[in-house]
């Protein structure tokens, strides 16, 4: 027998409120092992971009340590908080939050760049 199990929830999804970056667990999986993330965004797909960073790649130096974003993992969920990368995605596109409490996107999973990415053009009603 090959039982397939599902989940609640087999899609990633992400929330952004005006103060950090909420991650579902789906989402937030490939996080677990993640020390800290990078945060970015592609003009050309108006996507955002979470990158995750391990602990050895700090330690090579690989990384600018003020472009370095620390993530919580929790049992059901991920969060990135503060309100300067919210003000940095909005720059690049505008979200209203007096309109809005928050945004929601589903998101991919980059296997290879081990990165999260989100359009933002995608929101999920």
């Amino acid at each position: 027998m090959a039982i397939t199990w599902f989940s609640k929830t087999l899609r990633g999804s992400i929330s952004i409120y005006e103060t950090n970056i909420t991650i579902n667990t789906v989402a937030a999986a490939n996080f677990k092992n993640a020390y800290s993330t990078l945060v970015g965004f592609d003009t050309e797909n108006k996507s955002l971009v979470i990158k995750a960073i391990s602990k050895e790649e700090i330690d090579m130096g690989l990384y600018n340590e003020t472009e370095l974003h620390p993530i919580a993992i929790k049992p059901s969920y991920g969060r990135i908080s503060g309100k300067n990368i919210i003000k940095n995605i909005c720059e690049f596109f505008p979200l209203d939050f007096k309109a809005k409490q928050f945004y929601k996107f589903y998101t991919n999973w980059n296997k290879e760049q081990k990165m999260l990415v989100v359009d933002l053009t995608k929101e999920v009603e």
